[in-house]
């Protein structure tokens, strides 16, 4: 199939707004299924983990594909919970139309706003669908305002409902200039009617509208309507089709994909104004050499294929999905690892719909499908002709919001919990793992309390690892205020030689992020050059057990300045144990306190919430660093220590009823307050005469 003839397709927005249902609509019309599932009985194509059925929410991208009106569609389905946001920059780096759903019972939403935003990056040709208008009062005009005010004036109305609720069966093409009737049986047929007079003049005023907004991105056009020229109706659809493919108009189009009105007609609209990959610039990447490459989606040029999203099944291994930028892929053919220079052999490869996949020989230039057990490939990999190496761009995911400590309940599930963990991260790689040894806990960070449960999930159904997600321990740190004295003798005599060293030392606070410098001043061999390094050796152990609690001293120094030896009874040994015994006595009189790490968030939320927000911020003694407006949302900068981050995406939706949402990074330490260092010094004392 030619490159023209090819579409793909990302179908994205917030959650709850249809885009499984509006993808299961699709399938129907084309045949693929005989039969509309639902998300409520857990029947849809794209939804089909167990959890996925269980919790009636998408959770991982799903593929599908079908021909319609001699092209083929390649639908990419997304999660709209913001849990699962890292599947939706996956699809949206690869697709070649985002297709943006909005709940028109609820208008632009967080999800809405974040998923257009990565659309936008990549500046892909978009559509907004707003679905469900058969719920009762719905207001068009005020949604679509807010969708325009949202987006921008490149945003234009090109269908509009006769009617909202119940009734919603017809639906004015402002393209076609005609009414669309659908009918009610569910099969996505439609017949044709004039505009009635009834609504002739909100009809005048969206469709003069229609006509200025695309006029506006064809010179030619806009001197014929300056010069009061008439302008055919072939000349305004090939106006559109160039604006809409080209990234420079977003039309509104109209549906009810759970009673299939107004899908048939997108779908349409998808193949005739919807770019192909052809329609979009040439792909770029690196070579060896690091210089900037470019390819040309077409069947000439050499192999380049990106890995977008990977799955891991027990009765088939790994599954990755790809989309060919250029060249021909096919079976039995051994590609180039351009991440990682290694060798693949291109075993089986699938066109998918959901879990169904059927066998191919190839895929050709501009298309997308899956391949099965690649050894060495995973999410963002090139793969590509050997003799002519490139590295493609790469999907950047985002940052991890959350943290939990993942405990295992059986001892001996180590291996199998680190080999699960691995596979998890290559499939979702927004989930992160790590080993802390600080803290000594397992850490799992994502995006979100949903996201880590369903790695438990996983973890139980795939690998058979029964785990629980617990608060993780914060990494303190204790420090001094003020300068300390300290002259400590270590002296032990047990028949045979001793044990006799003596040091001098004074200890200073750095300033915060200091670190730790150690200072020799010893003069005149008051201690030999050879024990010095024991001496620092027995300060930077004490200071890695603490002295308030078992947390890590920094940001000090320790200088040596006097000291003696012993000509028989001094060594190594006793040196190291006399600049421990040094360095923590100082700590006592130095006036140590504990400090926390805190963070910087920055909080995006609509402004209703503002007030409740920056409440919260308070109350988790955070301080509000400044603020920004980005359309209808409101950032907040924030500043808060990680002791009261615990759950803190899941209590920003509960205040912003789902619509807030957050990012963070280390900041910087500062003391705990003094009450709750009294609390922690109590706590870790407790600790230390139990374990004793």
């Amino acid at each position: 199939m030619k490159v023209d003839d090819i579409r793909n397709v990302g179908i994205c927005g917030h959650g709850g707004s249809g885009k499984t249902t509006l993808a299961e609509a699709m399938l129907l019309n084309a045949g693929t299924i005989n039969r509309m599932g639902t998300v409520e009985q857990g029947n849809t194509v794209s939804d089909f983990h167990r959890q996925e059925i269980e919790r009636q929410i998408s959770i991982s991208t799903s593929m599908m594909h079908f021909q319609w009106m001699e092209h083929k569609i390649n639908l990419v389905d997304t999660p709209g919970y913001l849990d699962f946001i890292g599947e939706v920059y996956g699809a949206m780096h690869v697709v070649d139309i985002g297709l943006v759903t909005v709940d028109a019972s609820a208008g632009v939403e967080v999800g809405t706003e974040l998923h257009w935003k990565y659309g936008k990056k990549h500046d892909l040709s978009k559509f907004i669908v707003f679905n469900k208008l058969d719920k009762e009062d719905i207001s068009f005009d005020r949604v679509a305002l807010e969708v325009m005010d949202q987006f921008g004036p490149n945003v234009i109305v090109a269908q509009f409902p006769v009617e909202t609720g119940a009734g919603f069966t017809k639906i004015v093409d402002l393209i076609r200039d005609a009414v669309l009737v659908y009918q009610t049986d569910g099969s996505g047929a439609y017949t044709e009617e004039p505009i009635p007079d009834s609504i002739r003049d909100v009809y005048n005023d969206y469709r003069l509208a229609f006509m200025e907004s695309i006029i506006e991105h064809d010179e030619a056009l806009m001197e014929k309507y300056l010069d009061d020229q008439k302008i055919s109706e072939e000349e305004l659809k090939r106006a559109l089709s160039h604006a809409s493919k080209h990234n420079e108009i977003y039309p509104i189009l109209c549906c009810s994909a759970k009673n299939n009105i107004g899908v048939s007609r997108i779908m349409e609209i998808l193949v005739k104004y919807g770019a192909s990959a052809s329609d979009l610039p040439d792909i770029t990447g690196k070579d060896v050499d690091g210089n900037i490459v470019s390819r040309a989606c077409r069947a000439e040029e050499p192999l380049a294929i990106q890995i977008f999203k990977t799955i891991s099944e027990s009765h088939v291994g790994e599954l990755s999905f790809v989309k060919v930028y250029s060249g021909v892929l096919k079976t039995g053919m051994d590609v180039h690892n351009a991440n990682n220079n290694t060798s693949e052999r291109i075993s089986t490869l699938y066109m998918l719909n959901g879990k169904e996949r059927h066998e191919t020989n190839m895929l050709e230039p501009g298309d997308m499908g899956g391949i099965i057990k690649l050894k060495h490939a995973h999410t963002n990999d090139t793969l590509c002709d050997a003799n002519s190496p490139v590295v493609l761009s790469q999907i950047k995911f985002p940052e991890p919001v959350i943290r939990a400590a993942l405990v295992t309940e059986s001892k001996g599930d180590e291996d199998k919990l680190s080999k699960g963990l691995a596979e998890l991260h290559q499939e979702d790689p927004t989930f992160h793992f790590h080993y802390d040894g600080e803290i000594r806990q397992t850490i799992v960070s994502g995006q979100g309390e949903l996201q880590l449960d369903w790695v438990i999930h996983r973890l139980q159904d795939r690998f058979g690892v029964n785990a629980e997600l617990l608060e993780p321990r914060i990494p303190f740190r204790e420090t001094i205020r003020k300068p300390a004295t300290i002259h400590r003798r270590y002296k032990k005599q047990s028949g045979g030689r001793g044990q006799y060293g003596d040091v001098h030392i004074e200890v200073k606070p750095l300033h915060r992020g200091g670190g730790f410098q150690f200072v020799n001043n010893i003069v005149g061999g008051a201690i030999p050059s050879k024990y010095i390094p024991a001496v620092e050796k027995g300060v930077t152990q004490a200071m890695a057990e603490g002295y308030l609690t078992t947390c890590p001293i920094v940001d000090l120094s320790v200088r040596l300045f006097d000291g003696s030896y012993h000509s028989v009874d001094s060594s190594d040994m006793a040196f190291q144990i006399a600049g421990s015994l040094a360095m923590k006595e100082a700590m006592g009189q130095a006036n140590p306190i504990i400090l926390e790490p805190l963070y910087e968030l920055e909080i995006r939320i609509p402004e209703e919430y503002m007030g409740a927000v920056m409440g919260d911020v308070s109350q988790r003694r955070g301080k509000v660093l400044g603020m920004d407006s980005e359309g209808n949302f409101q950032i907040i900068h924030a500043e808060i220590p990680l002791a009261e981050l615990w759950k803190y995406s899941s209590n920003l939706r509960s205040i912003s009823q789902g619509r807030g949402r957050h990012s963070r990074k280390f900041s910087h330490y500062e003391p705990v307050p003094k009450e709750i260092q009294t609390r922690l010094t109590d706590q870790f004392k407790s600790e230390r005469e139990s374990s004793n």
